[in-house]
């Protein structure tokens, strides 16, 4: 039976999405970057709040709507804590709210660059299968064909070639799951019983720890 190295890769995106915005300040349509900062106007028991914006040309603010005229008593806790505080966990989260966004702007630029951390999940000696298993807290534009070349130094035909012939398998399974954005929680799970550099080649890509190829 085979044994399996079991490793998780949390994907952090670097840069949140920039939404255009028509800018009354330079006259025309501007990228906005958030600031990180929530207002808030309470009329009695309503509601309303939003994460500011700011153009990246001119400064000038855009106020994106996220409560409107909400009852207090039907926000939960937890959110309207997070509001109230301006918890910076809790509104970069909110930065990447891509739905809110494009119901706002027509175009919202997305950055595929992200942070990768790898921690080992369960390892055994002789191992023979490689499964990666993605945790993404917030939407990324990233592709899982290039994050997968990117970190194992593939090329994207010869994992694709990989996946055509059953090597490389995916949780939930796609025929074309390589193309899309990565999705949280989909599992990876690779077949290396024909490699014989798995534990100096693949283990240090696949756990981050380079030290194992001294």
């Amino acid at each position: 039976m085979c044994k399996t190295l079991r490793v998780r890769w949390t994907i952090i995106p670097k840069t949140a999405p920039q939404p255009w915005i028509a800018c009354g300040g330079c006259g025309g349509l501007r990228a906005f970057q958030s600031s990180g900062k929530i207002r808030l106007n309470a009329n009695g028991r309503k509601l309303d709040a939003w994460l500011i914006y700011k153009c990246l040309t001119c400064e000038r603010t855009w106020n994106r709507p996220i409560l409107e005229r909400r009852n207090v008593r039907d926000i939960g806790p937890a959110v309207l804590e997070a509001l109230q505080s301006n918890d910076p966990h809790w509104i970069r989260a909110e930065t990447f709210n891509l739905d809110a966004l494009r119901h706002k702007s027509l175009r919202v630029d997305e950055f595929a660059e992200v942070e990768i951390a790898k921690e080992i999940q369960h390892e055994t000696t002789n191992w023979t299968r490689l499964a990666i298993e993605l945790t993404v807290p917030v939407a990324t534009s990233t592709r899982l064909d290039r994050l997968l070349a990117s970190e194992l130094k593939l090329s994207r035909s010869k994992l694709q070639a990989l996946h055509a012939e059953g090597m490389v398998r995916t949780d939930p399974e796609k025929a074309d799951i390589l193309r899309r954005r990565i999705r949280n929680r989909t599992v990876v799970t690779i077949d290396l019983s024909m490699e014989t550099e798995r534990e100096r080649s693949w283990k240090p890509l696949a756990t981050g720890n380079y030290a194992v190829e001294q």
